[in-house]
């Protein structure tokens, strides 16, 4: 009986293993037979096409032709499939995946097709990864391996420049420069696109060498050979702001005010003729900077009006909040706090409008990544087809050991999908911590400019004015920190400190308040998520002490117990049950939603992170006030 049970088993088991190997050999089959209905040329040319404005779009149609180029069994089209796999991958900055997709290209082109253009342009391409991540070694390595090929003399010229921006990135700006004088360019023979490189590339080693003067002449004459030139746009203005930028920053290291203030009214000139106005908007905010320094404070102000109203008007949030930021500060430092609240109003719009844009931003790379993901899977599943296929035209005999393969396809696979789960799990994870942490910000930013509105509104501007001082210096330390995931007790403990300070000032006869650190703890070893413990401080404050007739006591304490740092808030306010008796519905909504989110937080920090961050909540006798207890545990 276990014979037979143990037969229809294996019976079931190899009808399922011939069964998969159909299907495998189906999808196969299917990629093989659209080989001759649609060439694979024209779908990496139309991916070739797409992939600067399009991305996700360029991998559907490299998706498509990388199936039928493996279903085929054409190396060098697979090859040119994981070539173009990898520039859409460094396009997005995923270094890692342009790097892994490159090294496919390679593997398929070393070979039978290293005379191929596409083997220059895979070295190349490794070569400008491994730049961006600062692997100069490698990055070296591989542009010289393209120099030893036979290539034009142009190309060779555009490699020269690669290689002395290794030597720039390392800092070693003579070797830098001994690579660009090594190269040999006839300006009569109407190369302005390289020669404009090179004299950029010039221009930014002698900025680096602070030698300004040299450095502006060769940036000047690059700009006029490389717009002359009809080179690619978005390429040329990028290598043109980076060394602007330099030559801007060696200027006013050396006080020539007056030089980076025209270097920047060139440069706002042609980005308004071309159009490019996001870099319009970054320049004038660059401008003001060196205004302010001249001591024209009210053109600079113009100067960052017009940044933020441009910003505003191309939904360029980041820009837009930089240029309020600055204005505001810029009020403040004047003495002008009614127009640095609203500054500073419109800084908060534009973080949140930010926020927003980036999360939505991450999405669609989120949607890229998983295309990615669906072409790994296609080539595993056209591989796997091709193999089917020679195993259902082999010996009945050979049915053990294809149940043996199948059951280690699998396990092999099942493993994967399971990681890849995981994996897809934790990001969105991740991402929607990062989402409450930035829903966290602008709450807390209104509810202080609140408090800065209302002491103009009672005329007391030396009080607005020390309030807002204060307020900024909290904005920053907040906002610096906002997008770590922790940060250390000694910088939590800054915060919160002057946080209390800000809420005291204001209601300074309603509470006094004490607060308790072990001197045992080790606070710059300690981490915490940053703005846990402000909205429980916040909640003491304005549910709690505001509304008490005498003047009550807010206590904070940290200590550790076990493994766990315990941070107590206690009140001795009217309670909780008091409290909600007075709150309007609006007020209902918003606490409820603040704690709501610290709720989400540390569930998602459990789950991530496998911690147990606890908070425990007791109304103290008599509607005497309330205490809050946050667990944390003790990560170094």
């Amino acid at each position: 009986m276990k014979k037979l049970h143990l037969c229809i088993a294996l019976w079931i088991l190899t009808t399922g293993f011939c069964v998969g190997q159909k299907k495998k050999a189906d999808s196969y089959s299917e990629y093989k037979s659209r080989s001759s209905q649609s060439s694979v040329a024209e779908l990496l040319r139309n991916a070739e096409m797409a992939k600067s404005s399009n991305a996700a779009q360029a991998l559907d149609y490299v998706q498509e032709a990388l199936g039928m180029s493996l279903a085929q069994g054409d190396i060098l089209n697979e090859a040119r499939c994981y070539l173009l796999l990898g520039e859409i991958n460094e396009q997005i900055t995923e270094w890692t995946l342009a790097l892994e997709n490159y090294n496919k290209a390679f593997q398929r082109l070393a070979v039978r097709f290293s005379a191929s253009p596409e083997y220059s342009k895979t070295l190349r391409g490794m070569g400008s990864t491994y730049l961006k991540v600062g692997n100069y070694e490698q990055a070296l390595s591989y542009f010289q391996q393209a120099l030893q090929l036979k290539t034009s003399a142009l190309e060779k010229a555009e490699l020269q420049v690669s290689v002395s921006e290794v030597y720039y990135q390392q800092g070693n700006y003579q070797q830098a420069l001994a690579a660009t004088e090594a190269i040999a360019v006839n300006q009569k023979t109407g190369d302005e696109i390289l020669l404009g490189k090179i004299q950029n590339q010039k221009a930014k080693i002698y900025a680096r060498l602070k030698e300004v003067d040299k450095a502006n002449d060769f940036y000047q004459s690059s700009q006029l050979n490389m717009r002359a030139s009809g080179a690619a746009a978005p390429a040329r203005d990028e290598a043109l702001k980076q060394t602007k930028e330099e030559i801007s920053g060696a200027l006013r290291e050396q006080k020539r005010f007056d030089e980076d203030i025209s270097l920047r009214n060139q440069a706002i000139d042609y980005n308004l003729e071309s159009n490019n106005l996001n870099e319009v908007s970054k320049d004038k905010i660059e401008l003001s900077k060196s205004l302010v320094a001249k001591g024209e404070t009210t053109q600079a102000i113009q100067q960052l009006q017009e940044a933020a109203t441009l910003a505003d008007s191309i939904q360029n949030s980041k820009d837009e909040a930089s240029a309020y930021l600055t204005l505001a500060t810029l009020y403040e430092k004047n003495n002008r706090p009614s127009e640095a609240l609203k500054a500073y109003q419109k800084y908060s719009r534009a973080i949140t409008r930010q926020a927003e844009q980036t999360e939505a931003s991450q999405q669609e790379r989120a949607e890229i990544l998983r295309k990615q993901k669906e072409i790994e899977s296609l080539s595993n599943e056209v591989i796997a087809g091709q193999r089917a296929e020679q195993t259902l035209l082999q010996q009945q005999q050979l049915t053990i050991y294809g149940l043996l393969v199948l059951i280690a396809i699998i396990l092999v696979t099942s493993y994967f999908i399971y990681k890849s789960a995981q994996a897809s799990r934790r990001a969105n994870q991740l991402l929607a911590l990062k989402s409450l942490r930035g829903q966290m910000n602008p709450h807390f930013i209104f509810n202080a400019l609140n408090s800065v509105n209302q002491f103009i509104s009672q005329n007391d501007e030396r009080a607005a004015n020390k309030y807002l001082s204060e307020f900024s210096r909290l904005m920053r330390l907040v906002l610096e920190n906002s997008q770590e995931d922790f940060i250390s007790l000694q910088k939590e403990e800054e915060i919160i400190s002057l946080y209390v300070k800000l809420e005291h000032y204001r209601f300074r006869d309603k509470f006094e308040y004490s607060i308790t650190i072990d001197e045992t703890l080790n606070k710059e070893a300690i981490q915490l998520p940053p703005m846990l413990i402000q909205p429980y401080i916040e909640n003491a404050v304005w549910h709690g002490l505001r509304y008490k007739e005498e003047k009550g006591k807010l206590e904070l304490a940290f200590h550790q117990h076990n493994n766990l740092l315990q941070v107590i808030i206690t009140d001795n306010g009217i309670g909780r049950q008091k409290s909600a008796q007075l709150k309007t519905a609006n007020q209902k909504k918003h606490s409820s939603t603040g704690l709501k989110n610290i709720e989400e937080r540390l569930q998602i920090l459990n789950t991530v992170y496998k911690t147990q961050y606890t908070v425990a909540i007791e109304d103290l006798q008599a509607d005497s006030g309330t205490r809050v207890v946050i667990s944390i545990p003790v990560t170094t």
